[in-house]
């Protein structure tokens, strides 16, 4: 995406234009820039936790240092009610991946997460930050996470380096491409930090 770009939308490839013109404007404002994409079928080498779900919201660096400075926090609460509607819709949605006759990389039966929606922040350094949901957990675990870590998103911005974010991912790879994974405990309710590292190991675990 354009470094200038806010937030960044995925929607699925042949989702009514009308439907998302209108779920964007609630969200528009002035001096605002956004992305508009379609999720293509296609086929990823990848992890599951790779693969990009059907609808995702992108949240990015520019939106937290720039835009909202000047927005202020009444857009911030606009965008995470944008953010709620999506979780909504992806927990009535049943969606798949197929693995590939001729893959190595075989669909893990223990892997819970949707591949409906998902929600991925950039952190002060410029790190994506996907957040994950569990399809066994209730739609209020859902909000609750989104909401948790709206709270430790903006902390990170205001105090960064010496922030709660920053001290959670603090054991995990500090290469800039890595992306964090962040997960919702089915038993706790509380939030997990992972990385392709630890999501790989927590996968042979379970397998």
């Amino acid at each position: 995406m354009n470094k200038k770009v806010h937030l960044g939308f995925e929607y699925p490839k042949g989702f009514p234009q009308e439907i998302i013109d209108e779920e964007i404007s609630e969200v528009k404002s002035e001096k605002l820039y956004f992305e508009i994409g379609r999720q293509e079928n296609e086929v990823y080498a990848a992890m599951e936790w790779v693969v990009p779900t059907l609808f995702a919201t992108y949240i990015l660096k520019p939106y937290f240092e720039s835009f909202l400075k000047e927005a202020g926090k009444d857009h911030y609460e606009m965008l995470k009610s944008f953010c709620k509607k999506q979780l909504a819709r992806g927990k009535t949605m049943d969606s798949h991946l197929i693995s590939a006759d001729q893959s190595n990389l075989k669909i893990s039966k223990n892997y819970t997460q949707s591949h409906s929606v998902s929600i991925t922040f950039q952190s002060k350094t410029g790190r994506q930050v996907k957040l994950l949901f569990d399809n066994n957990l209730e739609l209020k675990d859902w909000e609750n996470a989104l909401k948790e870590f709206s709270k430790y998103i903006i902390e990170h911005y205001s105090n960064f380096p010496n922030d709660q974010f920053t001290d959670k991912i603090k054991d995990l790879s500090p290469k800039e491409y890595f992306v964090i994974y962040i997960k919702i405990n089915p038993i706790s309710k509380e939030l997990e930090f992972h990385d392709d590292h630890t999501l790989i190991l927590e996968s042979k675990n379970c397998g």
